[in-house]
């Protein structure tokens, strides 16, 4: 990559393995930003897991019928914000939704566990599983 102007940013176009190891050393929210129909960034705390089957894949999830999930169908690109105190990670990258009602349901059950949440909460809801291909990391700290 070219050269920063910060020298505590980095940039790479993975997540390697010691990133996706800070990723999962505890709960974390993300805010996710999508791209509004006027262009404005829309921003939300989300909870996310990595996908087992592809190493630079974020999974989210998302009520059907939510704002994100219009804008995301409308323009995929989408940035995801990590923070710890004075560190930060920001990826960017495009988003691809899937509909399968019961794959998603699958995902915010998971997900609901690994946030310490009720999963039957859940039930009976029209989801939508978010699935962010990383394609540029930007790392402080």
């Amino acid at each position: 990559m070219r050269d920063m102007t910060d020298p505590a940013l980095t940039i790479e176009r993975v997540l390697t393995a010691e990133l996706r190891a800070w990723l999962t050393e505890k709960l974390r929210y993300p805010v996710l930003a999508v791209l509004t129909d006027q262009g404005a960034p829309s921003q939300s705390v989300m909870w996310f897991d990595l996908d087992p089957e592809h190493p630079d894949t974020i999974l989210m999830n998302t009520k059907e019928g939510r704002a994100k999930a219009r804008y995301l169908r409308r323009d995929p690109r989408a940035s995801l914000c990590f923070e710890d105190e004075l560190t930060w990670i920001a990826m960017h990258g495009s988003v691809e939704l899937d509909d399968d009602r019961e794959r998603a349901l699958g995902v915010i059950r998971a997900l609901a566990v690994r946030y310490g949440d009720e999963p039957d909460e859940f039930n009976g809801q029209q989801r939508l599983t978010i699935r962010l291909r990383v394609e540029k990391v930007i790392r402080h700290g």
